[in-house]
């Protein structure tokens, strides 16, 4: 039964159309045919203790249906309240425009975090150069193997990395201040970029 049959047969027997006993026996009949709504599996316990009275009193009139006829009133409410399933249609149109719009975007950052991460391995490796040369200027060329493995630890501590690699760029001839841009600003630049959009992607 659907919840339409359910809400007819209760209102039937609320209606006083049918009586207590022959609510009784079509209820049962219908929660035994199959599944059944919420509401109705909340007053099934009233009315088989309803079903167990009548047989055990042997007279179906003298058998009191008050707490059967409240579980049906609230069962009724319950059906009455309870929202209808609305068919959803399945739009392809707004379904290729949404998958479009979503290859761009994810395209778009695609592009964006590879250019951030060339821009970063640059960064990068001519830190770790600079911050040798700067070592190599200071120390002596001596020792060439040292100088590398320190200048390559070296130019990745935070803001001394960035100190040394300036040091040694102004050294090796690049202008003050495209080296301050380049050891300065654009790791900041980038660092911040990718921040921005990684929240943006977490949101």
């Amino acid at each position: 039964m659907t919840a339409a049959d359910w809400r007819a047969l209760i209102e039937a027997y609320l209606d006083g159309r049918l009586s207590a006993e022959a609510f009784m026996r079509r209820f049962m009949e219908a929660w035994r045919a199959g599944p059944a709504p919420r509401a109705i599996a909340d007053i099934y316990p009233h009315v088989e203790a309803f079903e167990a009275d009548v047989s055990a009193a042997g007279e179906e009139s003298s058998v009191n249906d008050d707490e059967m006829a409240a579980a049906a009133r609230q069962a009724l409410a319950w059906l009455n309240d309870a929202p209808g399933v609305s068919a959803q249609t399945f739009d392809r149109s707004r379904t290729r425009e949404d998958l479009r719009r979503f290859a761009f975007q994810m395209g778009g950052c695609a592009g964006m975090g590879c250019f951030i991460a060339i821009a970063w391995v640059a960064l990068c490796i001519l830190q770790i150069n600079y911050v040798i040369v700067e070592l190599q200027t200071v120390f002596g060329a001596q020792a060439p193997v040292v100088w590398a493995f320190l200048g390559f630890v070296l130019a990745f501590v935070p803001i001394l990395g960035n100190v040394l690699a300036f040091l040694g760029a102004t050294h090796s001839g690049w202008a003050p201040l495209l080296a301050a841009f380049v050891f300065f600003a654009a790791p900041a630049v980038t660092m911040l970029t990718g921040w921005s959009r990684w929240r943006s992607y977490r949101r």
